[in-house]
């Protein structure tokens, strides 16, 4: 099989995946509670049960102690393993990364503030079991997450090193409830309230400091997205656009290459430009740098790493898709309206 045919085929079954929402929760992890000082007092109490919140962080061995430790983290319609068994979790590990994904409930479509715990409890398990920093990198909905975490539990900034997001909506999307439902009052899944760019979750993320603590931050965003629109003048995608923020960098693809070909699916999964400046961000000090990375040369590279063609990958990622139906759909609890913010989210930002 051609590589173009390989993409074309995986193309296919996400698509039947996102549209179907074929469901499943994360493979279960047997990792411990953590420590009782994983907190601080100016930390929100956890809403989910330890148990349920590490059965969805699983990570591989942590073999490498030179290096931060990436955490995953994926986007909407789809499970962490599902996203990345086969594609960024493999290549990391080839250049020496030790990597966790950590999966949230019903593929992100309920109350973003549910899912960000799982976040916000792999963060204080990695650090607690290897007291390393975390590398966190997010696609779509799951480069809010990273955020959230950070903006609302103060405590996880120092743990944090690099935040990567892909194509994630920081400022909402115009593919908002009216539009989906052409303005009528028809039920949807919570996430997409909560997207939408005059959301209370979007508004109360963007009230302070969009780049809290002393973590880098790089926004790497594609002009042909589908649903985190828009990317100009101000990029929706972006943070602290039009800023001197030494540890921000915000990277709309076409801007370098082009007229490259780069949608929303396939910046988080295949294009090779997103994965060696999320790279770069990973390996350096400082955000993801277009030139240190590369420059021009990356536009002519072909869409996936070589590395991430084996010949046990259409085995792995079938494999990935089999076990879905057992594990069961996602439950969907759809509203009218937008679920309200937790107490913490209605104060200010703490510092």
């Amino acid at each position: 099989m051609t590589k173009t045919n390989f993409l074309q085929a995986t193309a296919a079954v996400l698509s039947c995946a996102i549209l179907a929402a074929c469901g499943g929760s994360s493979t279960s992890s047997t990792r411990s509670s953590p420590p009782a000082n994983g907190a601080s007092n100016s930390d929100p109490a956890l809403t989910t049960d330890i148990a349920t919140l590490n059965a969805g962080l699983v990570c591989g061995e942590l073999s490498h102690p030179a290096t931060e430790v990436v955490l995953l983290v994926h986007g909407t319609f789809t499970h962490g393993e599902e996203q990345y068994n086969w594609s960024y979790k493999p290549l990391l590990e080839e250049r020496g990364y030790d990597v966790c994904i950590v999966t949230y409930p019903d593929r992100g479509l309920n109350d973003l503030q549910t899912s960000v715990e799982y976040i916000v409890n792999a963060v204080r398990q990695i650090h607690a079991d290897t007291g390393r920093k975390i590398d966190m990198i997010g696609h779509s909905q799951g480069g809010l997450h990273p955020r959230w975490a950070v903006t609302w539990w103060p405590s996880l900034r120092p743990m944090v090193d690099d935040i990567v997001s892909l194509a994630a909506p920081h400022h909402g999307t115009q593919m908002s409830p009216s539009v989906l439902t052409g303005a009528l009052p028809l039920p949807l899944p919570a996430a997409a309230f909560q997207m939408a760019q005059d959301s209370a979750f979007i508004t109360a993320l963007n009230s302070g400091d969009e780049t809290p603590g002393n973590i880098d931050y790089s926004n790497i965003y594609t002009m042909m997205d589908e649903l985190v629109q828009p990317y100009e003048p101000e990029p929706t995608a972006a943070l602290d656009f039009g800023m001197s923020n030494p540890r921000v960098s915000n990277t709309l693809i076409q801007d370098v290459c082009t007229g490259r070909i780069v949608d929303h699916i396939t910046i988080g999964l295949s294009d090779r430009f997103t994965f060696e400046l999320t790279l770069d961000a990973l390996s350096n000090t400082g955000p993801a740098n277009v030139e240190r990375a590369g420059g021009a040369e990356l536009c002519g590279l072909l869409p996936l790493p070589d590395q991430a063609i084996s010949a046990t990958l259409l085995e792995d990622f079938a494999s990935v898709f089999g076990s879905e139906p057992a594990q069961g759909f996602p439950d969907a609890q759809l509203v009218t309206e937008e679920p309200p913010l937790r107490s913490y989210a209605t104060k200010p930002i703490p510092r």
